[in-house]
């Protein structure tokens, strides 16, 4: 959470780290030792989003990877089925692997025409 965590308090970036973590807002708000609707209040401000996203986005980020490394089993699993080796739930398994990665990268894709749509309406102003 690099240089967005500078700009945050130590307890928001509790806050954050609790909120990434799958903590519901009570739970972060003992955390970090504020009042709930301190963690409201902080969600409003974009400062604290921005530390959220960045947090979300580098889980995300690693979760993406392993799932990538797994394209290289879910292909022998793939190989092993057209040889008759493989049982149902292996190939299953590997086309849901698959299914996964096709998601991440439509949603990597939306998000850069997102960036690009923002950047050309940002130059036509």
């Amino acid at each position: 959470m690099s240089e967005v965590t500078e700009k945050i308090t130590e307890r928001q970036e509790i806050a954050v780290l609790g909120l990434v973590a799958g903590k519901s807002k009570v739970e972060c708000a003992e955390l970090a030792g504020c009042a709930e609707t301190t963690i409201h209040q902080w969600l409003k401000s974009e400062i604290f989003r921005r530390a959220l996203r960045v947090a979300r986005d580098t889980i995300f980020e690693g979760e993406s990877a392993r799932l990538y490394s797994l394209a290289a089993m879910a292909i022998e699993s793939f190989e092993r089925g057209l040889s008759g080796k493989a049982k149902a739930v292996e190939v299953r398994t590997a086309i849901a692997v698959f299914s996964q990665i096709g998601r991440l990268r439509e949603n990597d894709l939306l998000e850069r025409i997102e960036r690009l749509e923002q950047f050309l309406e940002s130059k036509s102003k």
